[in-house]
């Protein structure tokens, strides 16, 4: 079966909408936690914003000539302080609209939109301190608010949740890929020296690793089949499926508790409903 035919065998298929607007749902809700995380942070180290630091506006303004000239005083209004902080704490209510319930679709339209195009500004004002987290961020939002735009159709939703899915997987997939053709992390270099440094290190964990070699590389071979094996989620059987998911996860909790990397484990699990959403629809939910 050719992809063609396969996308319009899926797609044109009849679908649970009780389902699908769970997933969607779940989506929502773990990604706005992680959009409300990110701004946290960003407001948390709002000194980065001020005049001579990196990301102060005097110096993010001269990255594009249209940021310069007349436009410059009304952009910064929004992207120097006090405004940048205005706008992340927007951007924490409108997260705050996508996890609550409550809220009503028209409400949720409105922050995951607010979202999606305040994450493409920040990018464009300046991608220092940004990292690949925002990047699933930006297309799960993305996707999400494109799919309210169409309302209640079923065959959007349901693109909506491939998509997202076809995207978690690829992320996956072409990390450890990379790392497959790195010899540093094949023989578990890149792991130790990642704790070296002053941005993400810990210095207990690279001392235990500095004296562990054999252990360094296990961990990085172990991490490259782990991302390279990730993609098949959607069509493993069950209980594979949820190993795979849940070894994922694992693997984001704990950067989170050693690196620091708190945004990484909202922005990927954030794709995981949409993950086991696609899985289930291939067949193998009913496996086992």
């Amino acid at each position: 079966m050719s992809i063609t035919e396969f996308l319009e065998k899926r797609f044109a298929s009849p679908v649970d909408r009780a389902e699908q607007d769970r997933a969607l749902t779940r989506v929502e809700q773990l990604t706005g936690l992680g959009a409300a995380v990110s701004s946290l942070e960003y407001l948390a180290s709002s000194r980065d914003f001020d005049r001579g630091e990196l990301l102060s506006w005097d110096t993010a303004r001269t990255r594009y000539r249209w940021m310069t000239g007349k436009p410059e005083k009304a952009l910064g209004a929004i992207f120097d302080k006090p405004g940048i902080q205005a706008l992340f704490g927007m951007r924490v209510l409108a997260a705050g609209t996508l996890i609550n319930p409550n809220a009503s679709a028209r409400s949720k339209t409105a922050a995951v939109t607010y979202l999606a195009g305040t994450n493409f500004a920040v990018h464009a004002r300046s991608p220092y301190g940004s990292d690949g987290s925002e990047t699933v961020l930006t297309i799960s939002l993305t996707t999400l608010a494109l799919g309210r735009m169409f309302g209640s159709d079923p065959q959007a939703k349901q693109a909506c949740l491939w998509f997202i899915a076809a995207q978690s997987c690829l992320s996956y997939g072409i990390a450890g890929a990379a790392k497959l053709i790195s010899p540093v992390w094949r023989d578990g270099t890149a792991v130790r020296d990642i704790f070296r440094t002053r941005m993400f290190g810990h210095k207990r964990v690279f001392s235990f690793l500095r004296d562990r070699p054999k252990l360094a590389r296990v961990l990085g071979q172990v991490t490259i089949t782990g991302e390279l094996l990730f993609p098949l989620v959607l069509v493993a059987p069950r209980p594979v499926a949820r190993a795979l998911l849940g070894v994922g996860a694992g693997f984001h909790v704990s950067n989170a508790a050693v690196m620091g990397l708190n945004r990484f484990v909202w922005a990927f699990l954030g794709t995981y409903p949409a993950v086991m959403y696609c899985s289930r629809s291939l067949g193998r939910g009913e496996e086992q």
